[in-house]
């Protein structure tokens, strides 16, 4: 029996690779020395079952080996992407190292147009609600308690100037190529904060202004 997991999970042996994890020597995020990763494997070859058993075992649909490739970066077949994002919720917008999502990889090198025309259509779809096209969790926790779903809340207007300012301003945060996602999260959160921040004063000095107003009203 082979007991290299990753060409097992490539060659799509479901039951080698299953005793290999069974052993406790291996998992579905096992990386080799590239971060290759069983995950990548059976994304890259479109070994959707094996896949989905991966998933079951703990496999992470968002790992990233060492360029910064998911398992999404990894494929080129629609029903592999499908799988990964409508049933396991993988993030389309996450970057590699050359700073590159899973849809602009492909169309730096020109292949799968399905798989090319399902990404846009997720990032057309995404634009169309008036959500932000990056890898926020509406409900990131932030250290004053608020949720980041009530800054987004505020951002619905396509032809908000403000709208435009800002998702250009979380753009410029999420590409920066010289900190560490960590960096990155910590970065998003005291933007949000500051956002929030800002925005309860404007509310505080509208109610001020109605308030007074109203009061010289019944004067």
């Amino acid at each position: 029996m082979s007991t290299n997991i990753w060409i097992a999970t490539a060659d799509d042996k479901r039951d080698v690779v299953k005793s290999l994890i069974e052993t406790g020597r291996f998992t579905a995020n096992s990386k080799d020395a590239n971060g290759y990763t069983p995950m990548h494997a059976a994304a890259s070859y479109g070994n959707n079952d094996l896949l989905e058993y991966l998933i079951l075992k703990g496999g992470d649909v968002n790992i990233q080996d060492n360029d910064g490739d998911t398992p999404l970066h990894h494929t080129e077949s629609l029903a592999t992407a499908k799988l990964l994002i409508e049933k396991n919720n993988a993030d389309y917008t996450v970057r590699n190292s050359d700073g590159q999502t899973a849809l602009e990889a492909l169309l730096d090198d020109n292949d799968s147009p399905e798989l090319i025309q399902y990404l846009q259509s997720l990032q057309t779809n995404t634009s169309a609600r008036g959500s932000l096209p990056l890898p926020l969790n509406e409900n990131m926790s932030l250290p004053n308690g608020e949720e980041v779903k009530m800054y987004l809340s505020g951002l619905r207007e396509e032809d908000s100037p403000e709208l435009t300012k800002r998702r250009q301003e979380l753009e410029q945060i999420m590409t920066q190529a010289d900190i560490s996602e960590s960096e990155k999260d910590e970065q998003l959160k005291m933007y949000v904060m500051n956002a929030l921040s800002q925005n309860i004063q404007g509310i505080k000095g509208e109610e001020d202004a109605s308030t007074d107003h109203m009061s010289k009203k019944r004067r």
